[in-house]
């Protein structure tokens, strides 16, 4: 086949096909799930950013308005055998799609200056979290049987630490006005987990000393949660982002050919109203396995 004739049909396919006119790439080291959390924390801060889609760890589509510009972002993810995770950003501006093909070979595009600044931004922010939060996978564990006083709670994956706030001084004056004796720290154990829609219904409950006579409150459930065989993390750092010892253990139980049988349950350790630094906050994590 002629040269001439290869140019062309390749011009063609870049043009008319690829559906992107610009990338960029990076590396983290933690995994997709993390990312992904933290692209949706950075994407509410800014009212023209828009979580599309996310599907399951490997590829989430931001829609970001920028201007007089409209952006979209796909975000590619794969982590490596050493817990590295390669970020490829597909930029494309659909309005502008031909122009910009046309000119990103030859000189520097407001898309491509915009991406950059917004790309560069997000790295920023993910580094800033990665500095003051640590993940450290135990292994196989178990936790122990509680009785406690729970609060059901239905939120955004991101709000599960505002959800808990919110329900710790109901739960602390119930405790306090039946003279009800604590058996442990905070727990939260979830029970529903929707990753790509990015929800949560959770347990948050408080142990306490089992009794014959409890009160009976209709905002307050009575539940066990038992002794169960799991994998293991400790978590240090905001309890907002203690999601992220999720993905780690999933990761982890992959990994290693362990079968899970459960969704993960928290143990907090730590009171952030008493003014410790976020980056002693503790957590163990259990993630039940078969």
């Amino acid at each position: 086949m002629p040269a001439l004739v290869v140019g062309i049909l390749a011009l063609g396919l870049y043009i008319f096909i690829i559906p992107y006119q610009f990338v960029i790439k990076f590396k983290a080291k933690t995994t997709p799930g993390d990312i992904i959390q933290t692209i949706r924390l950075w994407d509410r801060k800014y009212m023209n950013y828009t979580v599309v889609k996310i599907d399951s760890v490997n590829k989430l589509y931001q829609r970001i308005k920028l201007d007089k510009s409209d952006y979209f972002f796909t975000w590619r993810f794969e982590l490596d055998s050493d817990s590295i995770t390669h970020v490829r950003v597909e930029v494309s501006e659909p309005s502008n799609s031909i122009k910009n093909k046309l000119l990103v070979p030859f000189t520097k595009t407001k898309m491509e200056e915009d991406s950059e600044i917004l790309v560069k931004e997000f790295y920023d922010v993910l580094n800033s979290h990665l500095e003051i939060t640590k993940v450290t996978i135990e292994g196989e564990n178990e936790n122990i049987n509680s009785f406690c006083a729970c609060r059901n709670l239905k939120t955004a994956q991101i709000d599960k630490a505002q959800g808990m706030m919110k329900d710790y001084d109901v739960l602390t004056s119930f405790v306090s006005e039946f003279d009800l004796t604590l058996d442990g720290p905070p727990i939260v154990r979830v029970e529903k987990w929707n990753h790509e829609k990015g929800t949560l219904e959770f347990d948050f409950c408080f142990p306490i000393v089992q009794t014959d006579s409890l009160p009976k409150v209709k905002e307050i459930d009575y539940k066990l949660i038992k002794k169960t065989k799991a994998l293991k993390a400790i978590y240090y750092g905001n309890y907002i982002t203690s999601d992220r010892a999720w993905y780690a253990l999933v990761n982890f139980a992959n990994r290693n050919n362990y079968k899970v049988d459960g969704l993960p349950i928290e143990y907090f350790h730590s009171n952030p109203t008493l003014g410790a630094n976020q980056q002693d906050w503790k957590a163990e994590v259990y993630l039940p396995i078969e």
